[in-house]
């Protein structure tokens, strides 16, 4: 009897790549939410930061991300997840209220109603989220988690300091993932809390994340991204094979950060600037390039490849547009 594997056909293939199109599509989303949200009236009219060309804020931010980081690692260990699980749902409210009021805003104006109704909202959402935690629920807070953190921190933060973020989270990502290996560590812990810190894309239809167990796992293949407290960019169980892939928030965060950043402070004519526009296309290119590698087995960083794709963008629609742009270091 033959043992050989029968080759694997054209549509397997192509339904094999089905869920990587769906988390690019997922960043595709993400961008041009973020993109829509920052101009809204009451985004745009938020307070602008003292200097947001100052790379202070860069190290600031990647200096609360560290410590973010060891307090959940160190909650985890300490199996303190009901602590860990209000920290991250107090976070998840208030983005989801500058969406939800945003968007009453640009429908049917500010008001105290509509405030109102906007804090509501966040707060039913998320509750509603705690307690029905299913892979299109978390997929669909995500997004709004995502769009509304981009359009808040794009549209407070030039692009000189968002790049510098970018590129020290990169090397972080990096140091984490195959260095110190600490990210998995997270990615162990948060996993089984079912947070929405994580895209989830279902191999099959009838596929439950709520009763998905990552508790158990004796050996995980992931590919990790960076962000304050996503970690797994794909999750695939040795002793069972998971009916998901899961990708990191962060992948679609953190580089969206530098197109809403480029669109909001250079000046341009039309719905997006030239900086802007090919920071995305360098996104989906480095996504692309990280899902090729993924697809071959082997674990890798997310941000090495999202970030350097969205700078390597962005500076190409720099040239080729002849943008001006400031490279101030200043703090």
């Amino acid at each position: 009897m033959s043992s050989e594997i029968p080759p694997t056909t054209l549509t397997q293939k192509l339904e094999n790549l089905i869920p990587y199109f769906i988390m690019g599509l997922f960043i595709l989303i993400v961008q041009a939410g973020s993109l829509w949200l920052s101009a809204t009236e009451y985004i745009a009219s938020q307070p602008p930061l003292e200097n947001p060309e100052s790379v202070g804020y860069s190290l600031f931010y990647i200096f609360m991300m560290l410590l973010f980081t060891a307090v959940i690692i160190f909650l985890i260990k300490k199996n303190k997840t009901l602590f860990i699980k209000g920290i991250i749902y107090f976070v998840i409210a208030m983005v989801l209220y500058y969406v939800f009021i945003a968007i009453l805003d640009k429908a049917i104006g500010l008001s105290m109603i509509t405030e109102a109704i906007a804090i509501i909202a966040a707060i039913a959402f998320a509750i509603f989220l705690y307690k029905y935690p299913e892979w299109y629920v978390i997929n669909f807070a995500g997004l709004m988690i995502a769009i509304g953190a981009c359009a808040l921190i794009g549209s407070a933060l030039s692009y000189v300091p968002i790049i510098v973020l970018m590129i020290l989270l990169l090397i972080y990502d990096f140091i984490s993932v195959y260095k110190t290996k600490h990210m998995l560590t997270l990615a162990n812990g948060v996993m089984d809390l079912k947070l929405p810190i994580v895209f989830v894309i279902p191999r099959k239809w009838n596929y439950s994340y709520i009763k998905e167990d990552f508790s158990d796992d004796e050996g995980e293949d992931k590919t990790n991204n960076g962000g304050a407290v996503d970690a797994a960019a794909e999750l695939k169980k040795k002793k069972k094979k998971s009916d998901a892939l899961f990708m990191g928030l962060g992948d679609a965060v953190i580089p969206t950060l530098l197109v809403v950043s480029a669109n909001h402070f250079i000046e341009h004519d039309g719905w997006i600037s030239m900086p802007a526009l090919f920071a995305a296309i360098g996104t989906l290119i480095g996504f692309a390039a990280l899902m090729y590698l993924v697809s071959k087995g082997k674990p890798h960083a997310g941000l090495p490849f999202l970030n350097t794709g969205a700078i390597l963008g962005f500076i190409a629609g720099v040239l080729i547009s002849g943008a001006a742009v400031s490279f101030s270091l200043g703090f």
